[in-house]
């Protein structure tokens, strides 16, 4: 388990940091007959530690409990905190900036699809180092062949079937790109494999409308409220690659990689200038980092 520096089942560590002299004796993961393990029945989410403080941890357990109701199983934010405590500790053995990923199945059940009931959901929560280069970084992005596909309810969630994202991945890689660009059945912009998507127009920013199939990000949200105070408006609208080759500039976001510029989609570049939209956006959250946690970004 190259990078994890602790974990933890149900609340219980089972992985002390690599300086730790022993480890528990209880399964290090979910059983075998786990619902995430063999048919991604489960959900996810991963979020940053920074000066040793869970960077928006409330807003990242709403999203899972509520992902959780729509999939017919109860979580407990008091559950998910119990999940992730044992492994908030380690965080210290990196500088005090890590990451945690909180994963949740249904728990485990018999053969066939239909799940059980009641069920009983297990917690798996790991905490690995985090390089804080990967924040603010440039990215190049490649459009996918994969369309996402918007009618889904999982396209709106962070559900452990990611074999879509993957394929794409590897494709955006062929192309020495960091990153693929996902379109959904509609041809509409939808996202990138981990990210959202932001296209700047002047003072006008519009990312995608969750009904295209996108995921509601932390940093989408915040930048939502944010951005406006700065002298931006900002809409939530459908965009084809069409709009967005006419753009000024694109970003990307999550709460890892907070606002990432993208310089070059598919043969076109998005060049940089000093002071431009896309810096002015990234300023904004950079002082809103450091006000509310501490964390200073050069």
């Amino acid at each position: 388990m190259a990078g994890i520096s602790a974990q933890s089942f149900n609340g219980r560590l089972v992985i002390p940091s690599s300086g730790g002299k022993e480890q528990s004796e209880q399964p290090q993961g979910f059983p075998f007959a786990d619902r995430g393990a063999l048919l991604g029945d489960g959900l996810f989410e991963t979020l940053p530690i920074w000066n040793n403080q869970p960077v928006w941890l409330d807003r990242h357990l709403e999203r899972l409990i509520k992902a959780a109701s729509s999939l017919g199983f109860s979580l407990g934010s008091s559950d998910l905190e119990a999940a992730i405590a044992p492994v908030l500790p380690f965080a210290k053995d990196s500088g005090g900036n890590a990451i945690v990923r909180l994963t949740v199945s249904r728990g485990s059940g018999g053969r066939g699809l239909l799940p059980p009931d009641p069920c009983q959901p297990n917690r798996l929560a790991t905490l690995s180092p985090f390089p804080l280069a990967m924040a603010f970084a440039d990215m190049a992005v490649a459009t996918s062949s994969i369309r996402r596909n918007e009618g889904s309810p999982t396209s709106r969630l962070k559900s452990l079937g990611y074999l879509d994202n993957i394929l794409a991945t590897k494709e955006a890689a062929q192309a020495c790109a960091e990153d693929a660009l996902l379109l959904n059945n509609r041809g509409h912009i939808c996202c990138t494999t981990i990210c959202n998507i932001f296209a700047i127009f002047g003072n006008h920013i519009i990312t995608p409308k969750l009904d295209d199939g996108v995921l509601n990000g932390i940093m989408r949200q915040k930048l939502l409220e944010l951005l406006p105070q700065a002298g931006f408006t900002m809409e939530e609208a459908s965009l084809t690659p069409k709009d967005i080759k006419k753009a000024d500039g694109l970003f990307a976001t999550n709460s890892l990689r907070v606002i990432r510029r993208i310089v070059k989609l598919d043969d076109q570049p998005y060049p940089a200038q000093a002071g431009d939209a896309i810096e002015r956006c990234q300023d904004v959250m950079k002082h809103h980092l450091a006000e509310e946690f501490g964390i200073r970004f050069s």
